[in-house]
């Protein structure tokens, strides 16, 4: 019994850990590409010869919304694979739990059956 256990706690444990790497890997996603893109906005604007201060308010304001709204949607794209990620590792550990506590009622179930039923002979001798 304590060998299941201990070999099911290593399995989430090592599950767990493997998914913690996984998980780093999309902000260093994330970040490599909104510096790509911030980068390539930079090199475009100034091959073009263009200032974004020099724009009246109403159309900086187009201007921002425009260059930042496909961040906006990569982060979310990101976020949302994230809290996939998140729910898979929860119904993992949520079926290895389940598996150990069957593993657990077997193991009293075989312990009870074990014990000998109880004649009540000496329910009289306690009185």
């Amino acid at each position: 019994m304590t060998d299941g256990a201990d070999s099911e706690r290593g399995l989430v444990t090592r599950l767990l850990e493997d998914e913690e790497k996984r998980r780093r890997h999309l902000p260093r996603i994330g970040f490599v590409l909104t510096g790509l893109y911030l980068g390539g906005l930079v090199v475009y604007l100034w091959v073009q010869g263009q200032n974004p201060a020099t724009l009246d308010l109403n159309e900086l304001g187009d201007f921002l919304g425009g260059v930042s709204s496909p961040l906006a949607f990569l982060w979310l794209v990101l976020g949302f694979f994230q809290s996939s990620r998140e729910i898979g590792i929860s119904s993992k550990a949520l079926h290895l739990q389940a598996r150990e506590m069957r593993a657990e009622m077997d193991e009293q179930r075989r312990v009870l059956a074990a014990v000998p039923p109880d004649t009540g002979a000496d329910a009289g001798d306690a009185a």
